[in-house]
């Protein structure tokens, strides 16, 4: 009878926890496409570097990614060649429908069916270049003790409303040092992200050349509060001279 009970309860301590999944955007946030770039980025099949280990190490603590883009239904074989050539899994991917629906009103409708359709709580993963931080306000207002954190990929800069409800991040070690003070993510695995990106030398995979590239320390300042400082300095003073030699450089509107 003991036996039984010690089950039950582990059994219900278990099943009390919340369980976590996590939808992300496509382009400009795992795939470089530089929306509003050439044809070309559009059928590109590069990935930020170190995005792949990002979703990788997320498994261990989540149950499920969904991938949501505004991309047409017709790149639909194109985006799961990308997506399974850098070995990034994932439950579901939807892409739009139609090219003269409204994005903002797609993307709302559309994660409101995954979030109606499952019990987790969600990490959301966009990029300012699109309508993704005002998706996940609106998101974030209608399920407000579902979504436990935004992300939000900086390419082009621009203001956003509400910054405080919102984290902004340049590369995707800023996305495991996030995921590691919130308690999710393991010591390891930021280990691995910021050796990868020390060691990248395809520095249009960390910034690609038409997004917003920080000249200064200043985006990282809070990087050397954490028992990551040694390294993320190192990190912050290879990206500020890359981001140097681009200053000339336009950004995407």
């Amino acid at each position: 009878m003991k036996n039984l009970l010690f089950v039950f309860l582990v059994f219900f301590s278990l099943s009390s926890e919340a369980s976590i999944s996590i939808l992300s955007d496509l382009d400009d946030t795992i795939k470089i496409t530089q929306s509003n770039g050439s044809a070309y980025d559009y059928v590109g099949e590069d990935v930020f570097s170190a995005i792949p280990d990002f979703f990788d190490a997320a498994e261990e603590y989540s149950n499920e990614m969904h991938v949501l883009s505004a991309s047409p239904t017709f790149m639909k074989n194109h985006i799961i060649h990308v997506l399974k050539k850098h070995q990034i899994n994932f439950k579901s991917l939807t892409l739009r429908p139609s090219l003269f629906e409204n994005k903002f009103n797609y993307k709302v409708r559309e994660i409101k069916r995954i979030l109606e359709s499952s019990s987790d709580d969600f990490i959301l993963i966009g990029d300012d270049l699109g309508e993704d931080p005002e998706v996940y306000m609106e998101i974030a207002r209608l399920y407000p003790n579902r979504v436990l954190d935004i992300y939000i990929h900086v390419v082009n800069g621009r203001p956003l409303k509400k910054k405080n409800s919102l984290t902004t991040f340049y590369t995707s070690f800023d996305l495991f040092l996030r995921e590691y003070l919130a308690g999710r993510m393991g010591y390891s695995w930021v280990k691995t992200a910021l050796d990868k990106l020390m060691k990248e030398v395809e520095t249009t995979l960390i910034f690609p050349l038409k997004a917003k590239c920080p000249t200064t320390y200043h985006p990282w300042q809070w990087q050397y509060e954490t028992e990551f400082a040694s390294g993320a300095r190192a990190l912050v003073q290879k990206l500020n001279a890359v981001c140097r030699v681009r200053q000339s450089v336009n950004i995407l509107p």
